[in-house]
């Protein structure tokens, strides 16, 4: 007779098995050169350090923090140039448009957002990496647990 089989939604996985999806040998990760600034190393150096003390840090997820960490670049950038020329550019007819830099911004917080997601580094997906908050069980038990 096989093991039982969990149904998909069958409730909440042990804390355990969500802790696992780190690199437990990892304890450091050096910069990439492929990181484009300064800015992108302090917070590659930042997010990897949080991550290997959380466990959540594996090597497969080092391409994606290396992003992470340039679309974090990107954005800073385009704030500067936002904040040294304005927030719309003036076109050859003499109207106003918005200035490049904004969809720069934008197109960066949008891959910080899903990245992030992906490395469990907001409050939604990092409930569902390491745990979430815990809740009281119910004494009664769930009535669902036998299924």
């Amino acid at each position: 007779m096989s093991a039982p089989v969990r149904a998909a939604g069958g409730g909440r996985k042990s804390k355990d098995a969500l802790q696992s999806v780190g690199d437990p040998g990892l304890t450091r990760v050096a910069p990439p050169d492929e990181l484009r600034d300064e800015f992108a190393v302090q917070i590659w150096k930042s997010q990897s350090k949080l991550m290997i003390q959380r466990g959540t840090l594996s090597r497969e997820d080092l391409p994606i923090l290396m992003a992470y960490c340039n679309s974090f670049s990107y954005m800073l950038e385009a704030d500067r140039e936002i904040t040294d020329n304005g927030f719309y550019t003036i076109t050859a007819d003499g109207g106003k448009k918005k200035h490049p830099a904004v969809n720069v911004r934008n197109d960066s917080v949008s891959q910080l957002k899903m990245l992030g997601s992906m490395l469990g580094l907001d409050p939604l997906s990092r409930s569902r990496v390491i745990g979430g908050g815990a809740t009281k069980p119910n004494e009664d038990g769930n009535p669902f647990d036998e299924f």
